[in-house]
């Protein structure tokens, strides 16, 4: 099976650019940023001018922020409401990943329900969004919960620095193609995702043990070999089995929107892990050379 390059655009395709991890655990893009601000302004600033800026108990939110949340004086608040919205943008575009979540729990929990807010669309909205960037966090009673942790993103980080030092192209190629695509906007190929996922441990697994060409039969040859554990290949052979059967993922009647956000980060992590053992067994064999 070969990668998919034709979803990479041309910089990435060839190097020029790297492909990016697309769960933001510890960091939060430009992308994510400008999402994030329209959220606040369509759900918070927004209703503002159209009931009419001035109203305090319609500031009393950023009347809030500015003392409680911004630390300032309470004397300098500004009279413009441009001016505490340019304050919000800035903080959300330029300020600490940590605290551009800070501010929103703290709007989540200080913002009036009121005949002008709606809170719970907010809320969602948020969360939306945060799933639409493959931010490693998700909303869960008005608090940011990391929902991918660091290990998991050290085994992706691992193999495309393992693809490199061995010069496994074919496998850099796949975990690029899966990185791209479920970076997809506006909606990942989740599908795709979980083929290119499952294709790195097909060439790693066919560079062990190069007469077989299909990793059902690698992994055969692999236990036969003491290589690897008999119950961990039993488990990779059912993920297999899951996505090369009648009703896998790539029987033409499967349909992307029966394969969740979920499945395909399970597939990416999981088949990154299992491809670093390997890479580490054929290390171990003598089967690989630096480049």
């Amino acid at each position: 099976m070969t990668a998919n390059n034709d979803n990479l655009p041309f910089s990435k395709r060839y190097g020029y650019e790297p492909v990016e991890l697309p769960f933001q655990v510890d960091n939060i893009n430009d992308a994510l940023r400008i999402d994030l601000w329209n959220s606040f302004y369509l759900f918070i600033h927004s209703p503002l001018e159209e009931y009419g800026y001035g109203k305090s108990q319609h500031r009393r939110i950023y009347q809030l922020a500015w003392l409680y949340f911004f630390r300032k004086p309470f004397d300098d608040f500004p009279n413009q409401d441009y001016e505490l919205a340019d304050l919000v943008r800035k903080h959300i575009e330029k300020g600490l990943w940590y605290k551009v979540y800070e501010f929103f729990e703290f709007v989540f929990n200080h913002v009036e329900r009121s005949d002008i807010y709606n809170i719970e669309g907010f809320i969602k909205y948020v969360d939306d969004t945060l799933q639409i960037n493959h931010s490693g966090f998700r909303l869960v009673d008005k608090k940011f919960i990391p929902v991918t942790n660091e290990t998991e993103i050290t085994e992706i980080e691992q193999v495309k620095d393992s693809a490199t030092e061995f010069g496994l192209f074919g496998i850099q190629e796949h975990l690029n193609s899966a990185l791209e695509l479920i970076s997809k906007k506006p909606k990942p190929d989740l599908k795709n995702v979980i083929k290119e996922s499952i294709s790195m441990v097909e060439v790693i697994s066919r560079l062990i043990e190069p007469t077989e060409n299909t990793l059902g039969k690698a992994l055969n040859k692999l236990e036969t070999n003491q290589k690897i554990n008999p119950t961990l290949k039993l488990a990779f052979e059912k993920l297999y089995a899951y996505t090369n059967g009648k009703n896998g993922i790539r029987h033409a009647l499967m349909e992307n929107e029966n394969i969740s956000i979920e499945d395909a980060r399970f597939f990416l992590i999981a088949c990154s892990a299992f491809t670093n053992y390997l890479i580490g067994k054929a290390n171990n064999e003598k089967l690989l050379n630096s480049v």
